[in-house]
């Protein structure tokens, strides 16, 4: 079956899409704006370069047509923290991507403790295993897209020390979205 995706509405596309390149890391970024402290998810995220170290996060409109938070945020002051999530926190995550008002922190609102971690970068969620602080490196326009494509240069890694050796060996249970749902606990098979 061929399916064109210019006959099909944009909900149908997301769906074909974040059904079918799975799993996606989630990227939960906390950001800092003249309201306060943002967290948010976002599934549409993927490593692009090892030099300089980036990521790509694609976000879109918010329910009015604008900027998320998120978005706002990061254009507006040019950091970002992403905390990668394990099955611990898949609810949690799942609440902060509902829509607040500006300036409403997701992380007071349903108790996600955060943690500093280099002066300068918003929080991390305290109990993640590893965090990425960012900078913008480059907004880019997607001629056709109401997204936000946006490059973060990774300033700074953090790991907690149980999932990091001296050789630089991670190991981290992170979660990936698949569709609606979460991978969890997926096998690892030797490469």
């Amino acid at each position: 079956m061929i399916i064109d995706p210019e006959a099909l509405d944009v909900t149908t596309v997301y769906k074909l899409m974040s059904n079918t390149i799975f799993p996606r890391p989630i990227a939960w970024i906390s950001t800092e704006g003249e309201g306060g402290l943002n967290l948010a998810p976002f599934s549409y995220f993927i490593p692009v370069s090892s030099n300089p170290p980036c990521v790509m996060v694609s976000i879109g409109p918010n329910e009015e047509g604008g900027l998320k938070d998120t978005a706002k945020n990061i254009l507006l002051h040019g950091k970002a923290t992403i905390s990668l999530a394990d099955d611990a926190n898949a609810g949690r995550i799942d609440a902060t991507a509902e829509a607040l008002p500006y300036g409403e922190s997701e992380a007071e609102k349903f108790g996600i403790s955060m943690a500093p971690t280099v002066q300068g970068y918003p929080p991390r969620v305290a109990d993640a295993k590893a965090a990425l602080l960012c900078s913008l490196h480059q907004e880019v326009a997607l001629s056709g897209s109401e997204q936000n494509i946006l490059f973060l240069k990774i300033d700074a890694f953090y790991y907690a020390d149980d999932v990091i050796d001296e050789r630089h060996n991670v190991r981290l249970h992170n979660i990936g979205r698949v569709g609606r749902d979460y991978l969890v606990d997926s096998k690892r098979i030797k490469g």
